[in-house]
């Protein structure tokens, strides 16, 4: 089968980019032909990548004449609000065009629905019902997330379809451990870790005031204890930089709240984290820390998952039941809640942590995910409305 992805795509710094190209590697792997089209031009990207929507060597009608050369029998977008930014419009102009040019149905992975239509409200819920009506088949990754396409937007329930976040391993260390300890005076500190983008929605500034309220009740709590916030704010473009300026407004505050209670000492800053310092980290971490507010599926916890981290996560989004222990859950927003549940977890003996393994992550292995795609593809290329190839000019 030929199938186009349009997606971020490596070298790009995205989380939907990683997941569209471990995608196309198991594709690939099991004798499908995958091309890539990105959002914007990038210089050293890959083979499959033929071409971007736009970008100061191509543009959506180079990506065009590629794609019809291509011939595919099946378009996937892997699609959020922050993934394209500005070239939305683009993005529905291109799909239309390859729908006419090819006649091959589209299949969207809408990744941040929840999210997306509650920040962006009635604009997003528009931009969503345009998006899916030309779409064969919509997958998401939670039972949530398709309530949402089906209440709030419109959607046709026949054509959602539930395909859970995939599980993989993280990229090979660069450095080990014992490195990243010495470079951010960590010594031999217990790791509270806060992983990933840092955005308004994540919690960070309840995570900060939850370790202000744990230490001024039980000031020896956090005696060799630090948080590391690995990560930075996702960076926008155009109209987009409003969000930018959001977030970068939000850790600006955090920033002043550490400073505040007196927590300098307690935090680090590491900035965006390579590839190859993934693994370290949360092999030194004795926990991930995902307060969220509002998500609707998490990569940094199917990673945590992965490498035997255990998770203090909020109610939010299913986080707890895909991740979480009960003991160590709390509800979006309650702070008191996050700093018991953090004191909990610190207040673990030895033999307690080591006699009761983290759970094993929701979701399933990536070449189950893989399969459960291919079943959509194929169901929506033997379908009788599909229209034949039409032949490049």
């Amino acid at each position: 089968m030929r199938i186009l992805t349009v997606a971020p795509y490596p070298p790009s710094r995205d989380g939907i980019g990683d997941y569209a190209a471990a995608l196309t590697g198991a594709m690939s792997a099991a004798g499908h032909e995958v091309r890539v089209v990105t959002p914007r031009f990038a210089t050293a990207a890959p083979a499959e990548v033929i071409g971007a929507l736009a970008g100061p060597r191509e543009g959506g009608d180079v990506a065009l004449r590629r794609v019809a050369a291509f011939a595919p029998d099946v378009v996937h977008v892997q699609f959020a609000v922050a993934a394209f930014g500005t070239g939305v419009p683009a993005l529905l102009r291109f799909i239309a065009e390859v729908r006419a040019a090819t006649g091959a149905p589209v299949v969207v992975t809408a990744h941040e629905v929840t999210r997306d239509t509650a920040m962006l409200r009635l604009p997003g819920r528009l931009l969503y019902r345009r998006l899916c009506a030309g779409a064969a088949r919509v997958l998401v990754h939670t039972g949530a997330a398709a309530r949402a396409l089906v209440d709030e937007v419109g959607v046709d329930a026949a054509r959602v379809a539930v395909v859970p976040h995939h599980r993989r391993p993280p990229p090979e260390p660069a450095v080990a451990p014992g490195e990243l300890r010495a470079r951010h005076g960590l010594g031999d500190a217990r790791v509270l870790l806060a992983f990933g983008f840092v955005h308004v929605d994540k919690g960070l500034d309840d995570l900060v005031a939850a370790l202000a309220a744990l230490r001024a009740r039980r000031p020896d709590a956090l005696t060799g204890v630090r948080l590391v916030v690995a990560g930075t704010v996702r960076p926008r473009s155009g109209a987009f930089r409003a969000f930018e300026a959001r977030d970068r407004l939000h850790l600006a505050r955090v920033r002043r709240a550490i400073a505040r209670e007196g927590m300098g000492e307690l935090v680090r800053f590491t900035g965006y984290v390579p590839e190859g310092e993934v693994a370290p980290w949360f092999g030194l971490a004795e926990a991930l820390v995902l307060p969220y507010r509002r998500i609707e599926q998490s990569g940094v916890g199917s990673l945590a998952a992965a490498l035997g981290v255990p998770v203090v996560a909020s109610r939010a989004g299913g986080l707890a039941e895909d991740f979480g222990d009960p003991r160590w859950t709390h509800e979006p927003g309650d702070r008191e809640g996050l700093a018991a549940a953090i004191e909990r977890l610190l207040a673990r003996s030895p033999a307690e942590a080591a006699g009761r393994p983290p759970r094993r992550a929701a979701g399933a292995g990536l070449d189950e995910v893989a399969r459960s795609i291919l079943a959509s593809y194929h169901a929506v290329t033997s379908a009788p409305t599909r229209e034949p190839h039409a032949q490049p000019a």
